[in-house]
């Protein structure tokens, strides 16, 4: 791949109904669950309740480790293992029973009996106060809202066009994202999983965050189009801004209290120097996919 994936919010309950795979062309293309709810999903963020880390290494016990999050609609497994050394320490030392919010990439096992299992192989996992798994699940239900608003809209009138769509406020992938959901789900109970819902919303109330209606009334778009694809062989400008990345990671990780550079003010320094988004971003996914970088935080950067 030549970019990260976006990490879509989701629910346990849209990751555990994504049972259809969509895998790219290519040695290294990147493999999506599609879910009845318009998610296309490589990466995802949940936030809930995480249970104790169990070692569960065939060979070596102590090589692979695996955990439940719980949030209001129900259950995944996370797992890390050698492969994410980072991920699997935070998951080994976070204390169990306490909210946390992860990020990971989406993992689907079919069984011998033709049934499906979907887990998520830990990036980060981080124990969060009340108020910030709160929040990160109002942020959840508000993507999750308006993903059904987009899927209701092109339900009926599967021929609007993607600029049209795009106008309203739907960023790209969830467009595609909702029409192949259409296409693969189209039984799907829509008004069904908008009731489930509910049972988040009442878990983010209390804190202050504005209410939140059910019945279909839209959130808060995300009006971001994802980083384009870069070329198979980066030129020297995008050599030219890996440099510059790299050295505004070091900087801030240089003076930051907890020795990691925030993404968000890494991307506005990088605007500075007239480093547009898309591109920071690609330059980001380029050596993160190269390994000279890592995010074991979600949000912060650090090199590997």
């Amino acid at each position: 791949m030549g970019r990260r994936e976006p990490a879509w919010r989701v629910t346990t309950a849209e990751l555990r109904s994504a049972l259809q795979e969509e895998r790219g062309d290519g040695e290294r293309a990147a493999t999506y669950l599609i879910s009845p709810f318009g998610a296309r999903m490589n990466r995802v963020v949940l936030a809930g309740t995480l249970s104790a880390a169990e070692a569960a290494g065939r060979d070596d016990p102590t090589s692979f480790w695996r955990a439940r999050l719980d949030d209001p609609l129900g259950t995944v497994t996370l797992t890390a293992g050698t492969f994410q050394p980072r991920a699997m320490a935070q998951l080994r030392a976070a204390p169990p029973g306490r909210p946390a919010v992860v990020v990971g990439k989406v993992h689907h096992y079919r069984g011998r009996d033709g049934r499906g299992d979907v887990s998520v192989r830990l990036e980060a996992v981080r124990p969060v106060p009340e108020a910030e798994e709160r929040a990160t699940l109002a942020e959840i239900v508000r993507h999750s809202l308006d993903r059904l608003d987009l899927l209701d809209r092109l339900h009926a009138a599967p021929a609007t066009p993607d600029a049209e769509l795009r106008a309203a406020g739907a960023p790209a992938p969830w467009i595609r994202a909702a029409r192949e959901s259409l296409r693969r789900y189209p039984g799907s109970d829509r008004a069904g999983y908008r009731r489930e819902l509910a049972a988040v919303v009442r878990r983010v109330e209390g804190i202050g965050l504005e209410p939140f209606a059910v019945s279909g009334t839209p959130g808060v778009r995300v009006t971001v189009e994802p980083p384009r694809a870069p070329p198979e062989e980066p030129t020297a400008g995008d050599r030219a801004e890996e440099a510059a990345v790299l050295d505004l990671v070091d900087e801030a990780a240089g003076v930051s209290v907890d020795g990691y550079a925030d993404v968000e003010e890494l991307f506005r320094r990088l605007a500075g120097r007239g480093i547009e988004a898309e591109r920071a971003e690609a330059a980001l996914g380029r050596l993160e996919e190269g390994g000279t970088l890592e995010e074991p935080l979600v949000g912060k950067l650090r090199r590997a």
